[in-house]
């Protein structure tokens, strides 16, 4: 019975973290498309104007990396554009600059 309970527990300690990992990745690429769109968007307000930012159903979020509050149109015609995409308590981001 001991022999039983000590492989279940090496088994639990070897497999618990990578089930986390892969929880982790989920929300890293919801994060990675949060702060995409947020480059998007302002990609979008250089050449056209005036638009409304996108709000993105699954509840992740995008802020201005370098300020660290929401765009505004006006921080999207200063480069570098720094975006922060969040999901779930993950964090990603992207910079374009030209």
């Amino acid at each position: 019975m001991g022999l039983f309970l000590s492989i279940a527990l090496t088994l639990s300690a070897v497999f618990i973290p990578k089930i986390m990992t892969s929880a982790d990745i989920k929300k890293s690429a919801g994060a990675l498309y949060a702060a995409e769109s947020g480059i998007e968007w302002c990609l979008y307000v250089g050449r056209v104007g005036s638009t409304t930012q996108p709000v993105m159903s699954n509840g992740a979020t995008f802020v201005n990396g370098i300020t660290g509050v929401p765009f505004t149109e006006a921080d999207c015609l200063v480069f570098p554009v720094k975006s922060v995409g969040t999901y779930q308590g993950v964090a990603r981001s992207f910079e374009v600059n030209i």
